[in-house]
C-alpha cells in the first residue's frame, strides 16, 4: 500500500479521507488498547507481524524519497497525518536498496528524508538490543542511528562494529555514501575481552571497509592483567597519524614502531613507510632509532609483472659505535621474450659487520661471502635446443678470497631430421645432437696471487632408435667429443693440461618391457701438453644389464590390526657389469677404490674419471637392491598415497650392496663392498640412512693405503670397516585433541655445513612472528643424528687420523600449560666436545598478547631477547623488546 504517492487525483484523495475518517473510532479505540496516544493528530494502523509497506517511489515536493523503500515492524506502525512522520514499534526494520536499519523504535521523517532508529534498554538502562545498519560495505550498531534517505549517509552515538577481527567503536559514528565510516571519539582493539586487554583511543577514525583505518591523533592503551587482577588503564604509546590494515593484501601506511632496548639503551625500531605503489611495486623505508648515535636505515624496493619480469632491490646501512657496516643486494629476472630470459643477482657486504638481529634480510646475519650472478639463456626450435651465458663471482669476506667464473653453453637436443619420411622408411628413426661449453675459472687470493684455469667441450652424437617387435627395441648411438683442459691448480692441485677425443659406440635395448641389456665400446686418445707426459690412447667394451623381479604379496595377519598394514611385497632388482680394456701407458693416475659410486681410478688430466684402467681391467660388477614394499589400510584422513583415504603403498625399506671383482689385475682384484640403506617402516616419524664400506685386503698403518694382504691375515676380520655413515631423524608430538595429525617434520638431509651454527641458527630463531606458535601441541620431540668417519687415504692421508664427524642435534617443545610453552634447543658434536647453538625460549599466550624470552647462552650467536606483542595479524608489528648479548644485561636494567 502506498501511502505517499503525490500522483494521487483529487476524486480519489477525497475518498480515502472519507474512508479514514470512517474508521477512526476503531481506530482509536485500538489506539488506547495499546497504550498509544490517541490524539487526533496520529493515526495507528496495526499490521499482522513482519508485514512490509513501501514508500512510493518518485521525488515529490514533500522530499519523499526517489526509489522505493520497504519498512516493517513487529508491533505496530504509526503515521501522522500532520507531522508526516511515520513510528515503528517493536523490532522495526527499512530496507533502503541494499542498506538495512533496524531498531527497537524507528522514526521516518518524510518532511527531512531522514530516519531514526533506537536501541532497546533494559531495567538497569544497559543496551540490550543495539540499533543495527548494515549495507555492502559491513556493518555497525549503537544506541541510536541516523539516516538521510537523499545523501544515503548514516549516522551513529555511541556505536560498534566488527571488521576482519578488528572492534570499532565510537561516540558518534557516520556512514558516508561510499562505504566509509568516518568517527569521531572512537576506538579500536582486536582483543575480544568484555574488558579489552589493550585499545587504540583516537580523536578521528576514517575507516575504508576491507581496506585500512586511518586515526589520529592517537593513543594506545594497555590494561595490564596480573593474577587475574587487572590494573587500572596505563597509555603507552601515542602517535600523531597512523594507518593501520584491516585486511590481508598490502596496503600503504606508516609503519608501526617497535620500542625496546638493546645494549645501547631505548631504542625504536621498525620506524618507516609502506608504500604500495600498484598493484606490481612497493617500496619500504624503515629505520631503528637509538638513544645513542647507533642507527640503521634500510630500504626494499619490489616489482613485478607476471609473466613479464620481477625484481628487488635492498640495501641497509648500520652504525654502532664507531664501525658502520652496509648491505646491498639487487636482484631481477625477466623472459625478454617466449624463448629468451635473463638474470641479475648482486649482493654486496661491507664494514665491521654484526649479528643485528632486526636486519631487513635475515640471511645477512649469518652470510660470510658477496655473491654477483648473471645469465642469459634463448631456446630455440620448440624449445628442442639452448644457448646460455653466465658470470659468477664470490668473495670470502674472512679472507678477501675471491673467485669468478664465466660459462657458455649450447646444446641440442635429440632432433629427427627425417620425421616427415614415409612410416616404412628407416631415415624417419635417425635422429641427431650436439652441444658445446665453456667454463673459465678465475681465483685471486688475499695475499694477491692468482690463477686461472678452463675446460672446452664439444660434442655431437647421431642416434638411430627401432623397434623390432613388441618385445624388444633398441637404441644406438654414435658419438664424437673433443676436450681442451688447463685446470686451475688452486681447486686440482694434481691436474695437468691436455686435450682428449672420445668416440663412443652404444646401444640401450629393452627387452620384454621388464630387461635391459646396454653395451658400449668407448675410443679415447689423450695428448697432454708438453711436460706433462706422451700421448696415448685407450679402449673400454662395457655391458650392463639388470631387470626387476617382484615377489608374491603376503599377507601380515594380525600384523594388520596393531600397525593397519594389510600385505608386504619384496622387489629384488639385479644389476650384471662388465667392463673392459687392455693395458695402455697411461700414467699419473690416483687410486679411488673408496668412492661411494664407482671405485675406479681418476687421472690427473682432468677431473672426471679416465674410462679404463691403466694396467687393464676385465672386470664384473655386481649390483643387488632389494626393496620392501608395504600395503596399508586407509586411514580418517587423506594420506599422501591415497588422497581420497583409501589403500595405499609405501616403501619400507631399501638396501643395496655392490662390489667387482677385476679379473686382470695383478694385486687386489676384489673391489670394496658398499652397503647402503633407508628405512622409514618403524614410523613415518622416523627416518634412517645408512651405509658402509668394507675392503678385504688390509692397509699400510702409516699411509692408510690398500695393500695386497687380506684383512685376516693382519687380525682385523673377514672384512675391514673403511667408512661409513648413519643419519637418522624423529619427530614425535603429542596428540591434538579433536584435530587431524599434522604430518612429521623431518631434517632435510645431513644435519651439517661448513658451519653448523649458521645453519641451526637459520632453522631456530623465529621471534619475527607469533602465528608460528602452536600452543595446540602438548610436547613435541624432534632430534637428528649424523655420524660419520671417513678412513679413505685420498681424504685423511693415514689411518691413525680418519675424518669424523658426531653430531646431535635435539629440540624438545613442552606445553606446560594451556598458555605456557618452554622449549629446548641444542646440538652436541662429540668429537670436539662441545655445545652447537644451544638455545632456550619460553613462550606465554596473554589471550591477545604474546610475552617470549629467547637465550643463547654461547658460541656465535650468544644473546638474548625478551618480547611482548600483539598477535593479531593486522597489528602484528607492534612489539616491545629487549635485545643483548649477556643476560647481565637484563639483571642489571631490571
Amino acid at each position: 500500500m502506498k501511502l505517499f504517492d503525490r500522483q494521487i487525483t483529487g476524486p480519489l484523495r477525497r475518498l480515502l479521507l472519507l474512508v479514514c475518517l470512517s474508521i477512526l473510532p476503531a481506530a482509536v479505540h485500538a489506539a488506547e488498547s495499546a497504550g498509544q496516544d490517541s490524539s487526533s493528530s496520529r493515526y495507528n494502523f496495526a499490521f499482522p507481524e513482519e508485514k512490509t509497506d513501501s514508500l512510493a517511489s518518485g521525488h515529490d515536493s514533500q522530499g519523499t524519497p526517489s526509489r522505493p523503500v520497504s519498512y516493517a515492524a513487529r508491533d505496530s506502525m504509526v503515521y501522522h497525518l500532520d507531522t508526516k512522520i511515520v513510528e515503528l514499534w517493536g523490532k522495526g526494520s527499512v530496507a533502503d536498496g541494499g542498506t538495512n536499519i533496524r531498531g527497537s523504535k524507528i522514526l521516518i521523517n518524510r518532511n527531512s528524508s531522514t530516519l531514526t532508529a533506537f536501541g532497546k534498554f533494559d531495567s538497569e538502562h544497559v543496551l540490550d538490543e543495539p540499533a543495527t545498519f548494515s549495507d555492502a560495505g559491513g556493518s555497525f550498531e549503537g544506541e541510536a542511528i541516523t539516516y538521510n534517505f537523499d545523501t544515503q549517509k548514516g549516522k551513529t552515538f555511541k556505536a560498534s562494529s566488527v571488521a576482519q577481527n578488528i572492534i570499532f567503536s565510537g561516540n558518534d559514528v557516520t556512514r558516508l555514501p561510499d562505504g566509509d565510516l568516518s568517527i569521531k571519539g572512537g576506538s579500536f582493539t582486536t582483543c575480544d575481552d568484555e574488558e579489552p586487554h589493550y585499545w587504540f583511543s583516537a580523536s578521528h577514525m576514517h575507516v575504508v571497509p576491507d581496506s585500512r583505518l586511518h586515526a589520529w591523533p592517537l593513543v594506545m592503551y594497555v590494561r595490564p592483567e596480573i593474577f587475574s587482577y587487572r590494573l587500572p588503564a596505563l597509555p603507552i604509546l601515542p602517535l600523531p597519524y597512523m594507518v593501520f590494515p584491516i585486511s590481508s593484501g598490502r596496503k600503504s601506511g606508516l609503519l608501526i614502531p617497535r620500542p625496546g632496548e638493546d645494549g645501547g639503551g631505548f631504542m625504536l625500531s621498525g620506524v618507516g613507510y609502506y608504500w604500495a605503489m600498484n598493484d606490481y611495486m612497493d617500496l619500504r623505508l624503515e629505520g631503528d632509532l637509538h638513544a645513542n648515535s647507533d642507527s640503521r636505515t634500510a630500504e626494499r624496493f619490489r616489482y613485478v609483472k607476471y609473466g613479464d619480469y620481477s625484481g628487488s632491490i635492498t640495501g641497509e646501512q648500520k652504525t654502532e659505535g664507531l664501525s658502520k657496516s652496509w648491505y646491498y643486494n639487487m636482484a631481477h629476472t625477466q623472459m625478454v621474450d617466449p624463448t629468451t630470459s635473463l638474470g641479475l643477482n648482486f649482493q654486496f657486504y661491507g664494514g665491521e659487520r654484526e649479528t643485528d638481529l632486526n636486519s631487513i634480510d635475515s640471511q645477512s646475519i649469518v652470510s660470510e661471502q658477496s655473491n654477483a650472478s648473471a645469465y642469459i639463456a634463448k631456446t630455440f626450435d620448440d624449445n628442442n635446443s639452448i644457448a646460455s651465458l653466465g658470470y659468477s663471482r664470490s668473495e670470502d669476506l674472512r679472507n678477501s678470497n675471491s673467485s669468478q667464473r664465466i660459462s657458455a653453453l649450447f646444446f641440442q637436443n635429440r632432433l629427427y631430421p627425417y620425421l616427415d619420411a614415409g612410416p616404412d622408411d628407416w631415415h624417419r628413426d635417425l635422429s641427431l645432437s650436439s652441444g658445446v661449453s665453456y667454463i673459465g675459472d678465475f681465483i685471486a687470493s688475499g695475499t694477491g696471487t692468482s690463477t686461472d684455469g678452463h675446460i672446452l667441450n664439444a660434442n655431437t652424437e647421431a642416434g638411430y632408435f627401432h623397434r623390432y617387435s613388441d618385445n624388444f627395441s633398441a637404441l644406438y648411438t654414435l658419438g664424437l667429443s673433443a676436450q681442451s683442459v688447463v685446470p686451475d691448480t688452486t681447486l686440482s692441485a694434481h691436474a695437468f693440461s691436455g686435450s682428449r677425443l672420445v668416440m663412443p659406440l652404444r646401444m640401450q635395448s629393452s627387452i620384454n618391457k621388464h630387461f635391459h641389456l646396454n653395451p658400449a665400446l668407448t675410443l679415447n686418445h689423450y695428448e697432454p701438453d708438453a711436460g706433462n707426459g706422451d700421448p696415448f690412447s685407450s679402449m673400454v667394451f662395457t655391458l650392463d644389464g639388470t631387470t626387476r623381479l617382484y615377489g608374491r604379496p603376503i599377507g601380515t595377519g594380525f600384523l594388520e590390526n596393531l600397525t593397519g598394514m594389510k600385505a608386504l611385497r619384496h622387489v629384488f632388482i639385479p644389476t650384471l657389469t662388465y667392463a673392459w680394456n687392455p693395458e695402455y701407458p697411461g700414467t699419473d693416475f690416483y687410486d679411488s677404490s673408496y668412492q661411494w659410486a664407482d671405485p675406479l681410478r681418476y687421472g690427473r688430466f682432468e677431473s672426471p674419471m679416465y674410462t679404463g684402467v691403466a694396467a687393464g681391467q676385465s672386470t664384473i660388477g655386481i649390483s643387488l637392491r632389494n626393496l620392501i614394499q608395504g600395503r596399508f589400510r586407509g586411514g580418517e584422513y587423506p594420506s599422501p598415497g591415497a588422497e581420497d583415504g583409501g589403500d595405499y603403498s609405501r616403501q619400507l625399506l631399501s638396501l643395496t650392496a655392490a662390489t667387482s671383482y677385476n679379473f686382470a689385475a695383478e694385486s687386489m682384484p676384489l673391489a670394496p663392498i658398499t652397503v647402503l640403506a633407508t628405512s622409514n617402516a618403524i614410523s613415518d616419524h622416523l627416518l634412517l640412512s645408512t651405509g658402509g664400506m668394507y675392503d678385504y685386503y688390509s692397509f699400510n698403518p702409516a699411509t692408510g693405503e690398500r695393500i695386497d694382504r687380506s684383512s685376516s691375515d693382519d687380525g682385523h676380520g673377514l672384512l675391514r670397516f673403511v667408512k661409513g655413515f648413519v643419519n637418522m631423524s624423529v619427530s614425535f608430538e603429542g596428540e591434538r585433541k579433536g584435530s587431524a595429525p599434522r604430518p612429521s617434520v623431518r631434517d632435510s638431509g645431513v644435519p651439517f655445513v661448513m658451519n653448523s651454527n649458521q645453519a641451526l641458527f637459520l632453522e631456530r630463531f623465529n621471534m619475527g612472528d607469533f602465528s608460528d606458535i602452536d600452543y595446540g601441541i602438548p610436547w613435541q620431540l624432534r632430534m637428528s643424528m649424523f655420524l660419520y668417519t671417513d678412513h679413505d687415504p685420498n681424504r685423511s692421508y693415514a689411518a691413525s687420523s680418519p675424518s669424523s664427524m658426531s653430531l646431535l642435534n635435539a629440540m624438545l617443545r613442552i606445553g606446560l600449560t594451556r598458555n605456557w610453552q618452554v622449549a629446548v634447543n641444542s646440538g652436541y658434536d662429540f668429537l670436539n666436545n662441545n655445545v652447537v647453538f644451544p638455545m632456550v625460549q619460553v613462550n606465554r599466550d596473554l589471550h591477545c598478547w604474546q610475552l617470549s624470552f629467547q637465550w643463547v647462552p654461547s658460541g656465535v650467536f650468544k644473546s638474548y631477547s625478551i618480547q611482548i606483542g600483539l598477535k593479531a595479524p593486522q597489528l602484528r608489528d607492534i612489539k616491545f623488546s629487549k635485545k643483548g648479548t649477556s643476560l647481565s644485561e637484563l639483571k642489571e636494567g631490571i
